[in-house]
């Protein structure tokens, strides 16, 4: 018989726990407000990283551009030239300017059968996404590498 008590016992204090009305009143705000912090984290953090490739592929671009640009020029003066102001070009292009851009083109052996080796190194400003730890600038780097070619008569 204590059984069939205890389990009474136990079964009234589990209906009245289910019976007491609870006061909901302000948890869908809270609930809202925490679901719009998180998408707007996310959000910012995928147009982050979309800056960053973005920023990465077009400094990767104004590279090839400027190695290319070079590698068709006669003499050593006229390559460097026409290289830095490919990559100025391609960046311009694509709507993204640089605070500091540096072209540089060591290792570049200037030859029949040479190579024309461009080094640009693009300081972006990413203030527009910063938030969540991503910085407000960064340097990007690429280098890209292009033969001359081998019927052409350099002086």
């Amino acid at each position: 018989m204590s059984t069939t008590r205890g389990l009474r016992a136990w079964a009234t204090a589990g209906r009245r726990r289910l019976d007491g009305a609870k006061d909901e009143r302000g948890y869908a705000s809270a609930e809202l407000l925490l679901m719009a912090t998180v998408l707007v984290g996310f959000i910012i953090t995928v147009v982050g990283a979309g800056r960053f490739i973005d920023s990465r592929s077009q400094v990767d671009d104004a590279a090839y551009a400027a190695a290319r640009a070079a590698s068709l020029e006669q003499n050593v003066d006229a390559a460097q030239i026409a290289g830095r102001e490919a990559a100025q070009n391609s960046l311009t292009d694509r709507g993204k300017a640089c605070t500091q851009m540096t072209v540089s083109f060591a290792g570049t052996d200037f030859r029949t059968y040479g190579e024309v080796k461009v080094t640009v190194t693009c300081h972006a400003n990413l203030s527009d996404v910063v938030g969540f730890g991503l910085p407000g600038s960064k340097d990007f780097t690429a280098t890209a590498v292009v033969p001359i070619e081998q019927y052409r008569r350099l002086p």
